[in-house]
């Protein structure tokens, strides 16, 4: 079973990534982040929602298209154990290929 902790930490990667990618500006995103983000969506569709393909909604919808998608991959939605943990890694990796 996901410890609390684990989710609390999502949680937070959730609060973190909602911050960060709606900062972003459209230089910043086309210097190589959206295509860091768009990678994260998809693969967080194959944890969560398997596999089907996430919309191109365009930049604005970024942050919220990452936030619900992490969502979706919390104990409290529903999810496994495996797919908690699994989420919190691609969300942890975002975190940082957006630094």
């Amino acid at each position: 079973m996901v410890t609390t902790a684990r989710a609390a930490e999502l949680h937070e990667e959730v609060r973190r990534l909602r911050i960060r990618v709606t900062a972003l500006t459209t230089p910043q995103l086309d210097d190589g982040r959206r295509t860091h983000i768009r990678t994260a969506l998809r693969r967080l569709s194959d944890v969560g929602a398997h596999g089907r393909p996430v919309p191109d909604l365009g930049d604005r919808v970024l942050a919220d298209q990452v936030v619900v998608l992490l969502t979706d991959c919390l104990p409290e939605y529903g999810a496994t154990d495996q797919q908690t943990v699994r989420a919190l890694r691609i969300a942890q990796d975002l975190r940082q290929d957006l630094a």
